[in-house]
Formats: structure tokens, C-alpha cells, sequence
């Protein structure tokens, strides 16, 4: 949107609507809703993120983003460091250590990076002027005002992601509210500067998820023919097992359960991965098979998984 047609929030009767909706719905205070919803400036960068993420990348260049010496030593000192947090958690939330740690990794490079986006300014934008998943965003928005008010944070002078994702854990605002946990004990679910707090509540995520302990994630597989090979439509594990066994496939990990096929796009040939029920639950924290992948392969590089 030109910067010359841009119509301010305080004066967009659709912007003026849902404000007056979220304020009478949740009992907020209105004058100040307003105000803030008001002032907020567009983020042209946070639309231009929305419409070229990095999921729609191939895999080789996705993998090599995060995959690299450094992020893999850092996170090798992260799990010496907090051992003690990371294995309550893992007994806790029964969810391995090094995908805890790859989490951090990915999301944040253990801190260094929780964005720099103005987050009540980025979830206003792509609320109203990101067509594509407006309505999600503006749920993120009203979700920000109700993590305010509970976690007693100052949404005014909060940075994240573009997508409005909070803290090293990267949490949108309603998964900081559903799922942060205050591992410490201190009062407070702080997800920028508390490692208890950052580890529990990555863990209860996934617990939520239902991750499974001791299952297996996903396997690189070697069809003969891959024009007969099914692929899954989405994330969700959709193929019989015996469909894969039709195809000449044997898997590591036999199950009765439906799992995911997925194809990636490699710079010469692409490679064919199964994904059970696990590799699933990551793409709950982000909707991508890239991204599950990318955790697999990083938490095994951790452990310093020969077979990566």
C-alpha cells in the first residue's frame, strides 16, 4: 500500500468496528484501545515477510539457513549449560531435550534475534491490510491486548517477529497465553530472558500436542519409482502404511498408524521423506513440513547423530 493512499487506523470505520467489538467483548479499557489501535503505523516490510516466507523456499536453501556449524555449537553449549532445566522438562513434558534445544535454535539462535518489529504496529497491519489471513492476525491482535492485561507486559514498546511471534520461543499471543509456562517459579511466564520459563513452556507445547515420547520422527526413504509414490496433500499423516509397502517402500519404524510422504526439493534430485506422528506435532509450532524436517535434522545434529 502507497504511502500516499494510506487511510490512518483511527479513521477506517472497519478498523473502528472491531475495536469497539474488542473492547465490549473482553471488558478492556476503551479509550486507551483506541488510542493505541490509533496511532499505530504501517509496516509495509511485515506485508512484504507475509506474501515471500521463508517456507516457500526449497529445501537445500531452507536447510542451509539453519543447519550451519555455528547454530549446531551454540547449540551443543545450550544443552551443557542447562542440563538440569532441560532434563526436568523432559521428565515433566516427556519431550527430548535437543528438540527443546532446537527450537531455540531455530526460532531465535538462543536470543539473538526475538525480532525487531514493532509487535502491536506489525499485528495491526496485517489485521487490516493483509487480505490473506487478515482474520487470523486480527485474532493475534485481540489476543495481544488479553496477554497484556494478564501477563502485565506493555504492548506498546513490545518487538518480535514479523508475524507478531514474542520471545526467544517465538510465541504469537495466543500461544503465549495458552501455553507459556512460569518455570521459575518467579510470577512471571518471561520469554525473553528466563531459560526456565523459555524451556518449560517450548516442552508443555509439545506435550499439548500430544508428542509421544520414544517415537520415531521421520526417515529418509529410497523409492524405485517415485512417479508411484503417494504423497501426502497436506500435514497431516494421510497414507496407509500398506500403500507404502505397494510401492516396494520398508519402513525403519513399521506402524499401523496413517504417516505423511513428503518430497523436497534438493539443488540436483529431491529426496522422499516419511513423517509419523511426531513430525506432525512440529508442524503444529509451525505449519511447514520444511520446518519439521529442519527440527528433526537439528536436534539429531545436537546429539551428534551419525545417522543425520
Amino acid at each position: 500500500m502507497a504511502s500516499e493512499t494510506f487511510i490512518p487506523y483511527g479513521e477506517r470505520p472497519e478498523v473502528h468496528a472491531w475495536t469497539e467489538r474488542l473492547v465490549d467483548e473482553h471488558d478492556l479499557p476503551a479509550e486507551r484501545v483506541r488510542k493505541l489501535i490509533s496511532d499505530c503505523e504501517h509496516q509495509p516490510k511485515v506485508i512484504a515477510s507475509a506474501s515471500r516466507p521463508a517456507e516457500s523456499k526449497p529445501w537445500h536453501w531452507y536447510r542451509n539457513i539453519f543447519l550451519t556449524d555455528d547454530r549446531i555449537r551454540r547449540g551443543r553449549t545450550y544443552l551443557r549449560e542447562h542440563a538440569r532445566l532441560l532434563e526436568e522438562a523432559e521428565r515433566i513434558y516427556q519431550v527430548p531435550t535437543e528438540v527443546i534445544t532446537a527450537i531455540v535454535a531455530a526460532e531465535s539462535n538462543f536470543g539473538r534475534n526475538t525480532g525487531a518489529h514493532p509487535v502491536l504496529d506489525t499485528l495491526v497491519t496485517l489485521g487490516f491490510d493483509y487480505s490473506p489471513r487478515g482474520e487470523f492476525f486480527r485474532k493475534q491482535l485481540g489476543q495481544l491486548f488479553l496477554l497484556e492485561r494478564e501477563a502485565g507486559l506493555d504492548i506498546k514498546k513490545l518487538r518480535g517477529s514479523w508475524a507478531g511471534a514474542l520471545g526467544q520461543a517465538q510465541f504469537i499471543p495466543s500461544s503465549y497465553r495458552d501455553f507459556a509456562v512460569d518455570g521459575d517459579q518467579d510470577g512471571r511466564r518471561d520469554l525473553w530472558d528466563s531459560p526456565a520459563d523459555i524451556i518449560f513452556s517450548i516442552a508443555n507445547y509439545f506435550e499439548k500436542h500430544h508428542w509421544r515420547l520414544g517415537e520415531p520422527v521421520a526417515e529418509l526413504i529410497q523409492p524405485k519409482d517415485p512417479e508411484q509414490l503417494p504423497l501426502s496433500k497436506a500435514l497431516l499423516p494421510d497414507i496407509p502404511s500398506e500403500r507404502l509397502a505397494a510401492s516396494g517402500i520398508r519402513l525403519q519404524h513399521p506402524t499401523a498408524e496413517p504417516v505423511a510422504v513428503h518430497r523436497f526439493e534438493n539443488a540436483s534430485s529431491p529426496e522422499y521423506w516419511v513423517g509419523y506422528h511426531n513430525f506432525y506435532v512440529i508442524t503444529r509450532y509451525n505449519h511447514s513440513a520444511l520446518y519439521a524436517l529442519m527440527i528433526h535434522q537439528l536436534s539429531r545434529a545436537l546429539k551428534n547423530d551419525p545417522g543425520l
